[in-house]
């Protein structure tokens, strides 16, 4: 059969058209389905791996913040190697019976929340309830504090001691040993300590909510802190961020304390209990001493707005509900206790 005949190169030439426009169009569009629906995947993760960040950066937040305050009142009421805050040497004399000049006299602060509240080692924990008053004319003013917040306070000394030659001017210190402590400030340790005795830096902080963060105004509330710093000075002047930032998008904290009134053992009633029968609001402690343990709670909200989400949650906090503006940030609410691990005899029987 010959192949070079007129019919066989006439299909021959058909069969090499190519593809018409019909299936050209049909074939785009298929194209252009597969592709909308591959960038509809991508946009959709994308927008879920933002949201997935968005919230885990809170979470983190919110963690950060409350391992934060926890380690502090972890430390609550030590003291070095000497365990009772009430006879530290040199003191604010609360209860008239200091021992020593109280160090608040002799080194007055530039700045104190109230008269000799960062040498008062006889308070290792304390609180104000949804107000910033007394401070508010000293160490926190109104316009560096969120309205309706709970202020936790915290004394103790850093774990690690601090070398002689390490002690620098104006930083107030405790020396400490087993049996006596004593506050001083400087370069020079009080004498009638034995050789095995440490000298300690000394920590008084008050952690607060701020409506702003890094300026006034900015809209991040935070979690700040004033503390003791060398002057001694409480208030750290460092305008316009005012106090040191813990973390940002803190915008709600209430604390509880958690008490015991009950006397372990009646053949020595100083020895406190560390299981807490009740957790009541600052103002409705009695006695300081009484507190074994701190439960805390914060509403922590994402550092930016989401678009096309409108914020309807409240939060049930021992203060009442919560209800936040119906914004475009995501919120949670933290909470944790903490089990103070130093005890004080009772504040009564001095």
């Amino acid at each position: 059969m010959h192949f070079d005949s007129e019919p066989f190169r006439i299909l021959a030439r058909k069969r090499c058209l190519g593809v018409g426009i019909v299936e050209l169009l049909v074939a785009v569009t298929i194209g252009m389905i597969l592709i909308a629906g591959a960038l509809n995947v991508f946009v959709n993760s994308r927008q879920n791996y933002t949201l997935n960040q968005r919230v885990a950066r809170t979470i983190e937040n919110a963690d950060f913040a409350l391992t934060e305050v926890a380690r502090h009142l972890s430390l609550a009421g030590y003291w070095g190697r000497f365990a009772d805050g009430r006879q530290v040497v040199n003191r604010t004399n609360r209860d008239g019976d200091a021992l020593g000049t109280p160090i608040h006299t002799t080194n007055i602060a530039v700045t104190d929340c109230t008269v000799g509240w960062y040498s008062d080692v006889q308070r290792r924990v304390e609180g104000l309830d949804n107000t910033n008053s007394p401070y508010d004319t000293t160490c926190l003013p109104g316009a560096n504090y969120q309205a309706n917040t709970d202020v936790l306070v915290v004394r103790h000394v850093e774990p690690v001691p601090v070398t002689a030659g390490n002690l620098s001017a104006t930083t107030v210190f405790v020396r400490s040993e087993v049996g006596q402590a004593e506050l001083f400030v400087g370069t020079t340790p009080p004498g009638g300590f034995s050789t095995n005795a440490e000298n300690y830096l000394l920590r008084s902080i008050a952690f607060y909510v701020s409506p702003f963060s890094l300026t006034v105004n900015d809209g991040i509330p935070a979690l700040k802190r004033v503390q003791l710093q060398p002057g001694p000075d409480v208030n750290v002047s460092n305008p316009p961020s005012g106090n040191e930032i813990v973390v940002p998008g803190v915008e709600n904290m209430q604390v509880q304390y958690g008490v015991n009134t009950a006397v372990d053992d009646p053949l020595n009633p100083d020895t406190p209990s560390f299981s807490a029968n009740s957790y009541i609001n600052a103002d409705n402690v009695t006695d300081w001493s009484q507190v074994v343990s701190v439960r805390v709670w914060m509403v922590v909200r994402s550092e930016t707005e989401e678009r096309n989400y409108v914020n309807n949650d409240s939060f049930a906090l021992p203060n009442g509900t919560y209800t936040p503006p119906p914004d475009g940030y995501r919120r949670i609410l933290a909470t944790r206790t903490i089990q103070l691990r130093n005890p004080e005899p009772s504040d009564d029987k001095q």
